[in-house]
């Protein structure tokens, strides 16, 4: 199994940092650190040309992309060597490029992508998703997981399931998840028809328990949301698709991977 973590050595990106390590190591998982040096800050000084109207700048191109790269290397160093202590098979790799571009090219050689909700660019009292985390849940062609700020082991996790395709993603990708790390599992089907959200909430819990996982079944109705993020702990993994609709997440999925107070797994 291969992990991507996408980070920018921020203080948003520790808890996936820690979280990425976490699951390389229980997982035995090879883990690939990637930074990414923004070439729309290198190239800051193109941008700002005025043309007559000549005014000095006090950093040129190379020595933005100098001190990007003496950035880049010393995170990478230090997880490469906080990984190692920890007996993980450790990658690191730096690259100049647009981050989500660059992110989602490695996405497609990972079978997880680890993030955290934003990066250096929106601050610590940043509550939202970046610019960067958004589109690389739009268009990653791999399950992204997204990291909280502040770690915490994970001890179960809640599953939102309506037979979808790629609800049917996430739920394969949560059980090659949960099984190892001996997660128990909620399944939440919501549904106007309480029928109907049974079968839907019986047939993911069939799966996952003919994986060996414990799987408790619950079929609501109203709004599938609130009823995920209101059963969610900090410490549960909340899984679900995350279908894109005109470039956007559906509305669900939006509303919850916003919300959230812990780790979400999505799948599109």
């Amino acid at each position: 199994m291969r992990i991507l973590l996408a980070t920018d050595g921020s203080p948003q990106a520790r808890g996936a940092e820690v979280l990425a390590e976490w699951l390389s190591y229980k997982l035995s998982a090879k883990l690939l650190a990637l930074f990414v040096r923004d070439m729309r800050l290198i190239r800051v000084p193109e941008l700002l040309d005025l043309g007559a109207l000549t005014i000095p700048l006090p950093v040129y191109r190379e020595e933005l992309e100098k001190a990007l790269t003496f950035k880049g290397e010393a995170i990478l160093e230090r997880i490469r060597k906080s990984g190692e202590e920890a007996g993980l098979q450790v990658e690191t790799l730096l690259e100049t490029g647009l981050p989500h571009e660059v992110i989602l090219r490695h996405a497609r050689m990972a079978d997880l992508v680890v993030l955290g909700r934003s990066g250096a660019a929106h601050g610590g009292s940043f509550a939202g998703l970046g610019s960067t985390v958004d589109r690389v849940l739009r268009a990653s062609p791999t399950p992204v997981l997204l990291a909280p700020v502040d770690y915490v082991e994970l001890e179960g996790a809640v599953l939102g399931y309506n037979a979808s395709e790629s609800a049917v993603r996430a739920m394969h990708t949560l059980a090659l998840l949960a099984k190892p790390l001996g997660l128990r599992v909620r399944v939440v089907s919501v549904h106007e028809d309480p029928v109907q959200a049974g079968v839907w909430a019986l047939e993911a819990e069939t799966y996952l328990k003919d994986q060996g996982i414990a799987t408790e079944a619950l079929a609501f109705a109203g709004d599938p949301a609130e009823h995920l993020l209101s059963l969610q702990e900090p410490s549960d993994l909340l899984a679900l698709g995350a279908p894109v609709r005109r470039l956007v997440l559906g509305s669900t999925a939006e509303y919850v991977v916003r919300h959230a107070v812990g780790p979400v797994l999505t799948a599109r």
